[in-house]
């Protein structure tokens, strides 16, 4: 019987009916950025432009995959965190960036690793990182594609759970 199951594993995906699924650019990135209602201590009424947010793109559709889209706003930068034991892929849709990954030395300041359109970052599992977008003018787009059905995303307080920088130093 051992000597069927690699045949089974073969012939599973012809017999089983499969779909694709497609996730519409509208379904992800809202028209325009999202503003999120305030309340002061005073009782006031307000407002502010989130600066940065992170969409499901394709999620709990396969079994092995998953991405989320990454956007941030001008001058903004997002928390430091990691994936768990997911590995990622970064891809630059639009816009430029700064990948900062946990400093090699203890003290140390994070590694730099400049990214613009069209580039990918390999990110291991477990790896710190923050994103930024030094830009003054343009949001930028990150895909970020992932091993797992769903993502997993672990925001710290800092590099090794210590207190980070806000806003991250730009040396």
């Amino acid at each position: 019987m051992a000597s069927l199951l690699p045949i089974i594993d073969d012939i599973l995906p012809m017999i089983l009916p499969s779909s694709v699924s497609v996730t519409r650019k509208s379904d992800i990135i809202p028209p325009i950025p999202p503003v999120i209602p305030t309340t002061t201590a005073d009782g006031e009424k307000g407002s502010h432009r989130v600066r940065v947010y992170s969409r499901d793109a394709v999620v709990n559709k396969l079994d092995k995959v998953c991405s989320t889209v990454l956007i941030l706003s001008p001058d903004s930068y997002s928390t430091v965190r990691h994936h768990g034991e997911q590995d990622a892929i970064i891809y630059v849709a639009s816009g430029n960036g700064v990948l900062l990954t946990a400093p090699k030395d203890e003290g140390g300041e994070p590694e730099r690793h400049e990214l613009g359109q069209g580039d990918f970052a390999a990110v291991p599992a477990w790896t710190e990182y923050q994103a930024l977008n030094e830009s003054a003018e343009q949001d930028t787009h990150w895909v970020i594609i992932r091993s797992g059905s769903h993502p997993v995303e672990v925001h710290l307080k800092g590099w090794g759970r210590g207190k980070a920088e806000y806003p991250p130093s730009r040396a």
